[in-house]
């Protein structure tokens, strides 16, 4: 999800393009996110571009509970400044820069010496930040046996898993 904002960011301040994005994927070390799609608004600032909107993505996790395939959709708010390392954008520009910019200073949240803004950084923190830290196969999910080990979501098991402590079971004689 790459966006040349050349024009943008040598036009006025307070100007905004809408895109919108469909299907489109990203992939990192954190897990692969798929079917993104949403609409962005960038709005000219006057230290670079602003990104806003909101985007909807699934990606795949191993359920909690019975370890199947969990299928997670996730939505993410983005908002977030983008800065130019370019600095030639014209006479008067206010992004004109004074000191040259080195490759490890630039973050991720940079557009490039071409005028390319690319949200895909942003759109993975958001879906990283909004993933549950136990992914659920579906709210009800029953869960592994753990005496039997049976999947109970597929096959009910007969197993007694009730669990008593035992400097607790003399309470058991004040219920009778």
């Amino acid at each position: 999800m790459i966006y040349n904002v050349a024009a943008l960011l040598s036009g006025e301040l307070g100007t905004t393009r809408a895109y919108s994005i469909e299907d489109e994927s990203v992939t990192h070390e954190d897990g692969a996110f798929h079917g993104i799609s949403g609409v962005f608004k960038l709005t000219r600032t006057d230290r670079g571009i602003f990104l806003e909107g909101e985007v909807t993505g699934a990606t795949v996790k191993e359920c909690a509970r019975c370890l199947e395939t969990a299928v997670i959709v996730l939505t993410t708010a983005i908002e977030d400044e983008y800065f130019p390392v370019n600095g030639d954008l014209g006479p008067g520009s206010s992004l004109l820069r004074q000191e040259v910019v080195e490759e490890e200073e630039i973050p991720e949240f940079w557009i490039d010496e071409a005028n390319d803004l690319d949200s895909s950084e942003a759109i993975r923190q958001g879906f990283v930040s909004e993933t549950p830290m136990v992914p659920l196969c579906r709210q009800d999910c029953a869960g592994i046996c753990p005496e039997c080990g049976t999947n109970r979501n597929t096959k009910p098991c007969e197993c007694d898993t009730r669990v008593i402590d035992p400097r607790l079971a003399g309470l058991l004689n004040l219920k009778t």
